[in-house]
C-alpha cells in the first residue's frame, strides 16, 4: 500500500476521539503510535493535541530526522534502526538530526528508553511507511485535500518551499506502506 491510499478504516474529525483511541491503546499496552499523512495534512497539530490530552506521551518529530529536502527515506531508516529498534530492546536510541538552516547533518539526537505506561508518538511523513511503520502499535493517518495541504504549508513556514513541493511529494509517493492505519483523521 502507498501512503497515498490510506485504509478505509474508521474516520473521524474529532481530536478528542483520536486522543481517546491513543489512551485506550496505551492502557492496552501500546508503546508506539505513528501519526502519518502527506505534507500539510495536520500531523503536527494532531500530535500536539494528543500529547496535551494523553498523559505519558513523548513525541518524536520525523522532520528532525529527515536528511534534508531529498532525504525522507534516509531519515526513516535512521529512526527505525537508531531509535525504534533500540527502544524495543529497552535501550536508549539516537538519530542524526538535520540542521535545516545549514543544510547538513546536525548533532545526534538522543531518545531515552520508554518507561512503563509511556508512549512514543512518532509524527511525520512516512511514520507508517517501511521501515518505521513496522514498529507501530497504533497507526493514525491524517487526510486533507491537496490545496488545503499546500495552503497550510505555505502559511506555516517562514520561507517559500513551493518549488520543492513536487520533489517532496514524489518522495512521499515512493514510500512503501505495509502497515495500514487503524484510524483516519480528516482535517
Amino acid at each position: 500500500m502507498s501512503t497515498l491510499q490510506p485504509s478505509n478504516g474508521p474516520a473521524t474529525r474529532d481530536r478528542d476521539a483520536v486522543a481517546e483511541a491513543v489512551a485506550v491503546a496505551r492502557d492496552s499496552g501500546a508503546r508506539m503510535v505513528m501519526v502519518d499523512g502527506r505534507s500539510g495534512s495536520g500531523k503536527t497539530e494532531l500530535s500536539a493535541a494528543i500529547a496535551e490530552r494523553v498523559p505519558g506521551v513523548r513525541t518524536l518529530h520525523l522532520e528532525d530526522a529527515y536528511q534534508g529536502w531529498f532525504g525522507l527515506a534516509e531519515g526513516l531508516e535512521e529512526v527505525a534502526s537508531g531509535v525504534l529498534q533500540a527502544l524495543v530492546q529497552g535501550r536508549p536510541g539516537a538519530y542524526p538530526s538535520w540542521d535545516w538552516t545549514a543544510g547538513r547533518v546536525g548533532r545526534s539526537a538522543p531518545v531515552a528508553p520508554l518507561q512503563p505506561g509511556e508512549i512514543l508518538l512518532v509524527e511525520g511523513c512516512g511514520a507508517l511507511a517501511d521501515p518505521v511503520g513496522a514498529f507501530a502499535d497504533l497507526g493514525i493517518w491524517c487526510e486533507a485535500p491537496e490545496q488545503v495541504r499546500r495552503d497550510r504549508a505555505a502559511s506555516r513556514d517562514s520561507y517559500d518551499w513551493s518549488a520543492l513541493w513536487d520533489a517532496w511529494s514524489r518522495q512521499e509517493s515512493a514510500l512503501t506502506c505495509r502497515r495500514a492505519p487503524d484510524l483516519v483523521f480528516c482535517t
